[in-house]
């Protein structure tokens, strides 16, 4: 049986909104309604509770955690009204939450990400930041690495399939070598907008990236192709989505 796999890399919905490349993305969900939709970490900002930020009073001014997960939580109603599983893979910025619960343990029950999103009740699987999911023959992370050749690191350190973002900057590499399956190494780009307040008016060499993979359940090979979001549109099985 053939599957057919969405993942998306680095939404960063804030407070106020999501960028129009993830608006993109929704479009070809709602036309592909695939077997499952892979989060690949990153997917809230939690700018709020952000460790760089703690002291930087102009920049935490009117910034609220409660708007962000409840955007957060009607997303996930939308992914799972149109897929038939959701798996959630935690990002550096999603694990800011559990950074911020180090300081202040008494708020777990408030602030736990994990509960404000009710995945347990959804029944979406969570991966906590830097462990693998498993899908056929390839396996799926958020990423750690910013190095120039990051998808060889990655491929180097957990020697197999990986697809991974973090890096908001497209790369793909494979090794291929004798009596040996190829190991492929995706790292995909991002779905947010490319002027944070992180980046200080700085130009930021990223590319608007969504994924869509094929896999065979029998035998576990699959086929991921990343999708090129610019200028506001791409183009995916013969349609323009603007």
């Amino acid at each position: 049986m053939i599957e057919r796999t969405i993942i998306l890399p680095d939404v960063h919905l804030t407070d106020e909104g999501y960028a129009s490349p993830y608006a993109l993305a929704k479009k070809l969900i709602k036309d592909v309604q695939p077997d499952e939709i892979i989060i690949l970490g990153d997917f809230m900002d939690c700018t709020s509770l952000s460790h760089w930020i703690e002291n930087k009073r102009k920049l935490l001014e009117g910034r609220r955690y409660k708007k962000e997960y409840q955007l957060a939580n009607k997303e996930l109603d939308f992914l799972q009204k149109n897929s038939k599983k959701v798996t959630y893979l935690e990002g550096n910025h999603e694990y800011w939450v559990a950074m911020y619960l180090e300081k202040s343990p008494h708020l777990d029950d408030i602030l736990n990400l994990p509960q404000v999103l009710r995945l347990k009740e959804r029944k979406i699987e969570w991966y906590p930041m830097n462990t693998l999911y498993k899908k056929g023959k390839i396996y799926f992370t958020h990423g750690c690495y910013i190095n120039k050749y990051h998808a060889q690191k990655m491929m180097q350190i957990y020697g197999c399939c990986i697809c991974y973002g973090h890096t908001h900057n497209a790369q793909t590499t494979m090794m291929n070598m004798k009596m040996i399956e190829p190991i492929m190494s995706y790292g995909l780009g991002c779905l947010c907008n490319h002027s944070p307040h992180y980046m200080r008016n700085r130009p930021a060499n990223w590319l608007c990236q969504v994924g869509y993979m094929e896999s065979d359940r029998k035998t576990g090979n699959f086929n991921l192709t990343p999708i090129n979001i610019t200028d506001d549109q791409f183009i995916w099985g013969g349609k323009v989505y603007r």
